[in-house]
């Protein structure tokens, strides 16, 4: 009787751990990625979320109030080509920059919130990998052009 009071304690324990394991690993913040955009000026910096599974695509940034400054959302696609974005439920202006597999920004477009159905495209001029959404004048105000280019660690895994 004694050994499975003793066995019940550890099984209890070892299930605590686990626990707290799994708290402490999850009150962890998550690293979010870094972007670098290579603009003519000068390096542009955003920490951005990564949109890579559908869903998450889907979702997008759609009810979101507000971006911050120097963030962005970042959608990777499975193969280059021609891109089309909406903004249905989305609250803020978006500049969206299309970026293709070789990391090159081949078109931007500033795309705004949508009031009416039917709400209106907005398509990639060029094929595109990569779609990369910041807030509206975040691209002209920082003079970045189609032609500059992009780089991250989260961009050099997915290739």
């Amino acid at each position: 009787m004694r050994y499975n009071n003793a066995r019940a304690r550890l099984g209890f324990i070892h299930v605590v751990w686990l626990f707290a394991g799994i708290i402490f690993i999850s009150a962890c913040p998550q690293k979010t990625p870094d972007l670098i955009i290579h603009a003519a000026s000068r390096d542009h910096r955003l920490r951005v979320e990564v949109a890579e599974s559908a869903a998450a695509q889907q979702r997008g940034l759609m009810y979101r109030q507000s971006l911050g400054k120097d963030s962005g959302m970042l959608f990777i696609f499975g193969k280059q080509e021609l891109l089309t974005f909406w903004m249905k439920n989305t609250m803020i202006p978006l500049d969206i920059l299309f970026i293709s597999s070789d990391l090159v920004i081949v078109d931007v477009s500033t795309m705004y919130p949508c009031t009416l159905d039917p709400c209106p495209f907005y398509t990639s001029k060029q094929p595109a990998k990569y779609a990369l959404e910041v807030n509206a004048g975040y691209v002209r105000s920082n003079a970045i052009k189609t032609g500059d280019t992009v780089s991250s660690d989260i961009l050099k895994l997915k290739k």
